[in-house]
């Protein structure tokens, strides 16, 4: 692992907040389970943009808690070309196999500065088993992992590059506003060009052009590093766009239940 930055220091005291509004999407913590999170990412720390975090074929023993930032999991092909197969968003948590030490078969980095948690393997471990509500809405958050890279494997397989791009802001937009970093329809999107086409399986010049026609059509602006979806409507109907599969809802747990993690 590259060098880390300092710690974050008093201004980062809401660091936990992405994670516990991802986790209640799905479940209603109580406030112990809420203080817990707290306690577990007081200790956050700041990686730089492109920092590899693991590499394929690493036994990742730690938790990987984003608190702030973009990272993502990614593959390299022996001629050095990258494909990006998932982002991790602020509130999003990379976990290790639990039921077995397995060796990775992609990589994960930031493509931004970020602020990650990580947490040891067996104090991991151990928050499942104690806090069965934070441990059902991780299995929740699974189910839509899972999901999300069905969709994704649609969008590189059946979509042109304006469809592709248009569904992928629309995802983002959605997974940021549901942990409160993004607006009714602007959010930051420090993405560079490069990182999009590694992305959507594009050449540059082809993310570029794809850009400049969804500006032209006044779908979106992108001014800096901030991004508006002018016309939200026109941008789902190109992308065919459905969010249901980023919406799981968990049957409320029986006083007593518990909820053991997907192996």
């Amino acid at each position: 692992m590259q060098k880390v930055l300092p710690r974050a220091g008093p201004a980062d005291h809401e660091a936990g907040d992405p994670i516990r509004r991802r986790l209640t999407a799905f479940v209603e913590l109580s406030p112990s389970d809420t203080r817990e999170l707290e306690a577990l990412t007081a200790n956050s720390r700041r990686f730089p943009a492109q920092t590899p975090l693991l590499h394929q074929s690493d036994v990742p023993e730690s938790a990987i808690l984003v608190l702030d930032g973009f990272a993502c999991r990614y593959k390299y092909l022996t001629n050095g070309r990258r494909q990006i197969t998932a982002y991790l968003l602020p509130g999003d948590i990379f976990e290790p196999e639990l039921d077995f030490r397995l060796p990775l078969d992609c990589a994960l980095g930031t493509l931004t500065a970020c602020r990650l948690t990580l947490v040891p393997r067996q104090d991991y471990e151990d928050l499942l088993r104690r806090r069965p509500r934070i441990a059902l809405a991780l299995q929740m958050a699974r189910l839509t992992e899972a999901a999300t890279l069905r969709e994704w494997i649609t969008n590189l397989g059946s979509r042109s590059g304006p469809e592709r791009l248009a569904h992928f802001l629309c995802e983002v937009l959605f997974r940021l506003r549901t942990t409160g970093l993004a607006s009714e329809n602007q959010f930051s999107f420090p993405i560079t060009q490069a990182d999009l086409a590694d992305t959507l399986g594009m050449s540059c010049v082809h993310v570029n052009r794809v850009l400049q026609k969804l500006r032209r059509d006044g779908l979106i602006e992108l001014s800096g590093r901030k991004l508006t979806i002018l016309k939200p409507d026109g941008l789902k109907t190109l992308a065919e766009y459905d969010a249901s599969y980023l919406k799981v809802e968990a049957t409320p747990l029986r006083p007593g239940s518990s909820a053991r993690p997907a192996a």
